[in-house]
């Protein structure tokens, strides 16, 4: 057992509807005010608990950020939001726009502030992408599912680096052309580049 858990163990359990507060006002201040001058104290005050209260939950602001990040979107909310009664390219695209795009302009600030300063942040840049791919691909897969599987009509290699192409193109564009990720951008990506793989292979 790790330090931080003994201490857990030891003290007061911990109360878990604080968790979604702390995590809101971290996107919140990033959303004002970028990544770099979003500090602890910073997080702990708008929220309006102790420091050490988040550091019982979260090691270092680096490990709150990728969860507040990841609490934008779980695997079971863009699961939801892809309808399956749609045909498969409009399923993808709904997985595209669900995974990378948020309607609440908070969220959609957040992630630029954060994407703006990846480049200086290799670790934190990791542990967002493998969130981020690990939900994808769970649902992409899902959702080819009853389209490829039963006839094996394209080979798994094909169908993992199809996987990873709609994530790589939208980390291109908000990383490193810091360009905006919209639905024409996710329509293009579908239309041009993953559906004719899945039908021509």
């Amino acid at each position: 057992m790790s330090m931080d858990e003994q201490v857990v163990k030891k003290g007061r359990p911990l109360d878990e509807s604080r968790n979604q507060v702390i995590l809101d006002s971290t996107l919140e201040l990033i959303a004002e005010h970028g990544y770099e001058a979003v500090t602890m104290d910073h997080i702990a005050k708008a929220a309006g608990v102790g420091k050490a209260t988040i550091y019982r939950r979260w090691k270092s602001k680096q490990e709150l950020v990728v969860e507040a990040i990841s609490s934008i979107k779980s695997f079971e909310g863009i699961l939801e939001e892809v309808d399956e009664t749609n045909g498969l390219e409009e399923q993808i695209k709904q997985l595209l726009l669900s995974s990378f795009w948020s309607e609440d302009p908070i969220h959609q600030r957040a992630m630029a502030a954060i994407g703006a300063v990846l480049a200086n942040h290799k670790e934190l840049e990791y542990r967002l992408q493998q969130d981020y791919y690990r939900k994808y691909r769970l649902v992409f897969f899902a959702i080819l599912d009853p389209y490829v599987y039963p006839e094996r009509t394209v080979g798994l290699e094909t169908l993992d680096l199809i996987a990873d192409i709609g994530p790589s193109m939208v980390y291109y564009r908000a990383v490193v052309t810091k360009k905006p990720i919209d639905e024409p951008f996710i329509e293009q990506i579908v239309k041009k580049m993953i559906m004719p793989l899945l039908v021509n292979e």
